[in-house]
């Protein structure tokens, strides 16, 4: 049976999430700091750990990836309602920079929580944790495309129709890898692409482009994308099988 571990120091909020959480058919831990916590880590093969951001005068966003060596296959899930020195949007940020895979503004249900479990985890592969595509694009059709190719096989796809919408969303923490248009409107890919990789550092990246217009080749436009250090080019229009092949090897690569 899968396993999740809740490390809050509330006794209350901690037994309603379980309850939640047992109610999805997971057995639950629980652990009142981070040095239980990491202790059930050490002892215990764990699926999914929830992770209250700030614990008494901890915050443990400095702790995630400490946390993660011990559970190296599990999600992370980091649950907060900001603090009086912080406010929530600034904590997004800082988790996405940690690593983590989802957070949770309190307080929540368990429609919530369900997502989150749903997207995450392929229960016909025995619980295997999906790999997480943002798709960044203002055309639809090609949204629409990409979300349809690349779930069909088992990827979890986030797609948004501008940079600032993809930044603006708390859901996205964690990506393992990001397409993006390189002509949209708002930021653009250029400047978006700098921004991807300040907020996702290690997060391997797609450029996609058409050309902005006849005086622009495709070319030119891809080319110039080396030097912002992506990771792969692809051309529009492109077939269902280019853009496996290319998530794929890119994915291959980076080992993700």
């Amino acid at each position: 049976m899968a396993r999740a571990l809740i490390i809050e120091d509330s006794q209350i909020q901690s037994r309603i999430i379980g309850r939640m959480i047992r109610d999805m058919g997971f057995e639950v831990d629980f652990a009142l700091s981070l040095a239980q916590g990491a202790q059930h880590l050490k002892t215990l093969k764990v699926d999914a750990v929830f992770l209250d951001v700030f614990l008494g005068d901890h915050n443990a966003l400095l702790f995630v990836d400490s946390l993660r060596k011990l559970a190296p296959q599990s999600i992370f899930v980091l649950m907060t309602a900001g603090s009086q020195t912080e406010c929530v949007d600034v904590t997004v940020s800082k988790a996405r920079l940690a690593r983590a895979d989802f957070m949770l503004k309190k307080p929540f249900n368990a429609s919530d929580i369900e997502g989150i479990l749903q997207q995450t985890f392929d229960k016909s592969a025995g619980l295997k944790r999906r790999k997480h595509v943002l798709v960044i694009e203002d055309s639809a059709p090609i949204r629409m495309i990409c979300e349809r190719v690349l779930s069909a096989i088992g990827y979890r796809v986030t797609t948004s129709e501008t940079m600032e919408d993809a930044f603006a969303n708390v859901d996205i923490a964690h990506v393992d890898l990001v397409l993006c248009d390189m002509f949209m409107p708002g930021m653009g890919g250029f400047k978006g692409i700098r921004s991807i990789r300040r907020t996702w550092p290690q997060v391997p990246v797609i450029a996609m482009s058409a050309g902005l217009d006849e005086a622009v080749r495709n070319h030119d436009v891809l080319a110039a994308t080396t030097k912002l250090g992506v990771n792969a080019q692809l051309r529009k229009p492109f077939e269902a099988t280019d853009l496996l092949e290319v998530v794929s090897a890119v994915l291959e690569e980076g080992h993700v």
